[in-house]
């Protein structure tokens, strides 16, 4: 469920926001995963509760036209969702093998490993989930060394957290980082899964433990996922506010951007963008 905060489209709004608005969209960002949070938590119960997950809800709730409707909103929402996932994915692909693999490479790999990633629910939704556990894991580590790496103000970064700011020219990366945080195919998605754990729906004190569990667990995934967004929005926050660059960064040239700024570490910054930009596209692209 995480993994919908997670994607290069979320990294993509991450580092524009970083750039343009500087540390002005952090408030937001944190806002926006709480509202996140609390649309998982509703989906979760809905699937508790009744035994069902939202989209068999909705087709014994609604007439056939609403039903038609509603999957091709849903279908349309998670094409675009898939879209950027893979792009995303054969960027960093492109990027870890310096320009060898042409992006249209990277599609066709990201594509099929894709179904290979989801042949481990054969064995089990476990092992999907230690999977999913080590994409996040790889993420982390590579944005919160690039954190590191960077040293973005931390008076700044406190600021942008607890002073709500906006002004006329972030109104599209404001849209953008609540547009990326609140994925309509993720409400659907964590209904299914919560019907991976065996629950009597009947049974009023088992739904209310399996509920207070969910809500620990998506809790913790959600915060981890906020940290990895602040991670990167504040890199490029740090390295790109204010400079004639912010414009026009992006996926593609954010990894040749950050090592002409901040290269000359311990290990090259635009191999640890792309690791873990890698990490995302591929962990979102097997959720789309």
């Amino acid at each position: 469920m995480s993994i919908a905060f997670l994607d290069p489209g979320n990294l993509e709004g991450d580092l524009q926001a970083g750039a343009i608005a500087g540390y002005s969209l952090l408030w937001l960002l944190m806002w926006a995963t709480a509202m996140g949070l609390l649309i998982q938590m509703l989906s979760a119960r809905v699937g508790v509760a009744t035994g069902r997950h939202l989209a068999e809800l909705c087709r014994d709730e609604y007439p056939t036209w609403a039903r038609y409707v509603l999957w091709s909103m849903a279908e349309i929402a998670l094409i675009g969702a898939d879209i950027q996932e893979v792009i995303g994915s054969a960027i960093a692909i492109q990027i870890l093998s310096r320009g060898v693999l042409p992006l249209w490479a990277g599609v066709i790999i990201t594509a099929s490993d894709c179904f290979l990633f989801l042949f481990l629910e054969n064995y089990g939704v476990r092992k999907l989930e230690a999977m999913f556990a080590v994409l996040i894991a790889t993420m982390g580590l590579s944005f919160a060394w690039m954190f590191g790496e960077t040293k973005p103000s931390g008076k700044q970064l406190m600021i942008g957290i607890l002073l709500p700011r906006l002004s006329s020219k972030t109104i599209r990366q404001a849209v953008g980082v609540v547009g990326c945080v609140i994925m309509p195919h993720n409400v659907f998605l964590h209904s299914a899964l919560v019907q991976s754990r065996k629950i009597d729906p009947k049974r009023k004190s088992r739904v209310q433990e399996a509920l207070n569990y969910y809500l620990i667990e998506s809790s913790v995934a959600l915060f981890i996922s906020f940290m990895i967004n602040l991670f990167v929005t504040t890199v490029f926050a740090k390295g790109f506010y204010g400079t004639e660059k912010a414009n026009n960064i992006g996926l593609v040239n954010a990894g040749q951007y950050l090592e002409e700024k901040f290269g000359g570490g311990l290990l090259p910054i635009l191999y640890i963008w792309g690791i873990g930009l890698l990490a995302a596209g591929q962990s979102s692209t097997i959720t789309g």
